[in-house]
C-alpha cells in the first residue's frame, strides 16, 4: 500500500490550515451574496458585488506567484490570514450594529480578495516541498479536494449559520477560521529556499512566467477548460441560488442552505469519483465528460418541477464540478516545472476572478430572462464550447495523466 501524504506532519498541518482558509472564504462568499440580495433586492447588484473580486485577482495574482517563488512562504501565508481575519471581524462588528451600507460590501470584497491572492500560490506550491516526490500526485489531489469540497460545503454551512445566528455571527465564525488557518500554517516547517543561480529581477521572473504559459500547450488547454467552468457555470451557485431559494421555490435561507448542502453531498461523491478516475489515463476525456454532466445538471435545476428534484440536480452538479476541478488542477500543478511552480499555480487565482466576472453576467441574465432561463443559456453555451474543443483538438482527446507523473 502506498504511503499517505497525511503521515507527514507538515502536510497535515498545511492541509488543515488550507481547509480552514477555504472554509472561511466560501462561507463568506455565500453569506455575502445572501446579504447583498437581501439589502439590494437585485441579482444584478449581487453579481456586481461579487465581480469586484476581479480587481485584486487580476492586479495581484501574477505578482503573488513571483513572491511565492522568491520570498518566505510562511510570512506570506500568515500575513494573508491576519489581513483576512481582521477585515472579517471589523465587517462583522459593523453589520451587528446595523452600519453596513452597499459601498462597504464592495470594499470588503476587494480587501478579502487581496488576502486570498497573497495566500494561494504559496499554499499550493508548498505541497511539493513537504512530501516525497512519489506521493506528490496524491498530496496535490487532496489539496485540490479540500478547496473544492469547501467551495461546495462552505456555502451550505453559510445558509444554516445565517438562519441560526444571523449574518453578523456568521462573519465572526469566518474570522475564527482565518485565525486558525494562520496558527496552523505557523506549525509547518518550510524547507529553506535554494539560492538562485541567476540574478533575474522580479519583473523578469514575471515575464518569464507569462512566456512559459503562452508556449506550453498543456497549460493553455487546462486553462481553457477552466475558463468555461468558472466563467459560465460556477457563478450560477452564488448568484442565482439565492433567487431560486427566495423567489422561485420560496424556501428562504434554510432552503438556500439545503441547495448548497446537496451540492456539497455531490461534491463528496465527486471527490471519491475523481480519486478513482485518477487510475484512468485519458484525463482530457474525463474533463470533457464532467463538463457535459455539469451542464445537464444546471438545465435540470431550471426545469425542476419542485424543490426536491432541484436538490437532486444540485448534487449532480456538485459531483461533476468536483471531478473536473480535481483532475484539472492536479494536472496543472503536476505539469509545472519546479522552479516556476509558484507562477504557474498562481493561474488558479484566475478561477475566482472568472467567477466574479461571470457572476455579473449570470446576475444580469437572471434579471432579464429569469434564473431558469439564465441557467439554460450558460449551460448551452458551455456545452457547445467544450464539444467544439473536443472535436477540434487532438491534443485534448489524447491528453494523458501518465505524461506528468
Amino acid at each position: 500500500m502506498s504511503e499517505s501524504p497525511f503521515s507527514h506532519k507538515n502536510f497535515l498541518c498545511l492541509w488543515s490550515s488550507s481547509l480552514c482558509a477555504y472554509g472561511a472564504m466560501w462561507i463568506q462568499a455565500a453569506t455575502l451574496s445572501w446579504l447583498a440580495y437581501d439589502i439590494t433586492g437585485s441579482s444584478t447588484m449581487v453579481g456586481a458585488i461579487l465581480a469586484v473580486r476581479v480587481i485584486p485577482l487580476l492586479s495581484l495574482a501574477p505578482l503573488s506567484g513571483v513572491a511565492a517563488d522568491r520570498y518566505d512562504r510562511r510570512r506570506l501565508l500568515q500575513s494573508a490570514q491576519w489581513l483576512s481575519a481582521g477585515s472579517v471581524f471589523v465587517f462583522g462588528v459593523l453589520l451587528a450594529f446595523g452600519l453596513v451600507q452597499t459601498w462597504m460590501l464592495f470594499a470588503f470584497t476587494i480587501i478579502l480578495g487581496a488576502g486570498n491572492v497573497i495566500d494561494r500560490p504559496s499554499r499550493h506550491s508548498t505541497v511539493f516541498d513537504v512530501v516525497p516526490r512519489e506521493i506528490v500526485p496524491k498530496a496535490v489531489a487532496y489539496n485540490v479536494m479540500g478547496n473544492s469540497s469547501m467551495r461546495v460545503l462552505g456555502p451550505a454551512i453559510a445558509g444554516f449559520l445565517i438562519a441560526a445566528i444571523g449574518a453578523a455571527g456568521n462573519f465572526f465564525i469566518q474570522g475564527a477560521l482565518y485565525l486558525a488557518s494562520g496558527l496552523l500554517a505557523y506549525l509547518v516547517i518550510f524547507p529553506p529556499k535554494k539560492p538562485k543561480e541567476t540574478t533575474i529581477s522580479a519583473w523578469g521572473e514575471l515575464m518569464e512566467g507569462f512566456r512559459y504559459v503562452a508556449r506550453d500547450r498543456t497549460t493553455r488547454m487546462l486553462m481553457s477548460i477552466t475558463a468555461i467552468q468558472y466563467f459560465l457555470l460556477v457563478p450560477v451557485f452564488n448568484t442565482l441560488f439565492p433567487v431560486y431559494a427566495k423567489d422561485i421555490f420560496k424556501v428562504g435561507p434554510e432552503g438556500l442552505g439545503l441547495m448548497f448542502t446537496f451540492v456539497g453531498v455531490g461534491g463528496v461523491i465527486g471527490a471519491a469519483t475523481a480519486g478513482a478516475l485518477m487510475r484512468y489515463d485519458r484525463i482530457g476525456l474525463i474533463q470533457t465528460g464532467a463538463m457535459l454532466v455539469y451542464c445537464a445538471a444546471l438545465v435540470g435545476i431550471a426545469f425542476s418541477p419542485g424543490f426536491y428534484v432541484a436538490l437532486a440536480m444540485c448534487a449532480l452538479a456538485g459531483a461533476a464540478e468536483m471531478v473536473n476541478s480535481v483532475n484539472n488542477q492536479t494536472m496543472l500543478q503536476m505539469s509545472a516545472p519546479p522552479e516556476m511552480r509558484g507562477r504557474v499555480v498562481s493561474l488558479i487565482q484566475l478561477n475566482p476572478a472568472l467567477i466574479a466576472s461571470g457572476s455579473l453576467i449570470a446576475g444580469t441574465l437572471g434579471d432579464v430572462i429569469g434564473a431558469p432561463g439564465a441557467c439554460i443559456a450558460v449551460s448551452a453555451v458551455s456545452a457547445f464550447l467544450i464539444l467544439a474543443m473536443l472535436f477540434a483538438s487532438p491534443f485534448l482527446r489524447s491528453m494523458r495523466l501518465s505524461r506528468y507523473r
